[in-house]
């Protein structure tokens, strides 16, 4: 399913069957690359970072400054409950990180969700529904057709609008890598 912002596709086959992933991966790393040494004026140290380098990992929900959140505060495992919009982030990014969302992916045996709405800092993106598409694929992901990267301290708000009688848990995981600065990186909890 192409819709402009994103294609829904099997989250096992991404690599097999959609090639551009891996530049839109890439591009997004770059530019949270380039953006990152610009504002902090560090070094790019990967997975490894030494002094005077930020480091890079996935993208964990403690990113964002901890506020309103909807079930566990550590986990991308939520309860969607009764049929409605439920709210998985509406906070700011943390000072000291920048996020690159790539996509999402719902590796779950019953998905609850039908559609998603996205806004990152003056970045709003349209609703996207996929509820039939959803229930016919094995762990299924929206891959976007642009990463979107989003700056340290940005207000961000995800929403997914579950489905009548479906309550329960599900993973709405982002698909993406999170820059961050040495104080953070290693901390346990934030």
């Amino acid at each position: 399913m192409g819709n402009g912002c994103g294609i829904l596709v099997e989250y096992d086959k991404v690599r097999e069957t959609y090639p551009e992933f891996a530049e839109v991966w890439n591009e997004t790393r770059a530019e949270l690359v380039t953006q990152c040494k610009e504002a902090w004026g560090l070094g790019d140290g990967g997975y490894m970072p030494a002094s005077r380098e930020f480091g890079e990992t996935t993208i964990r929900l403690q990113y964002f400054s901890l506020g309103t959140t909807s079930g566990t505060a550590d986990t991308w495992n939520r309860y969607m409950g009764t049929a409605g919009w439920k709210t998985v982030i509406d906070n700011p990014t943390l000072e000291d990180v920048y996020i690159g969302i790539v996509g999402w992916m719902f590796p779950n045996n019953v998905q609850r969700t039908k559609a998603i709405y996205q806004e990152y800092g003056q970045t709003k993106l349209p609703v996207v529904e996929y509820e039939s598409e959803i229930d016919l694929m094995n762990k299924p992901a929206i891959i976007f057709e642009k990463g979107i990267v989003i700056p340290e301290e940005t207000d961000c708000k995800v929403e997914f609008l579950t489905k009548s009688g479906y309550a329960g848990y599900n993973v709405v995981q982002p698909l993406g890598m999170a820059m961050v600065k040495p104080n953070l990186l290693i901390k346990k909890s934030l």
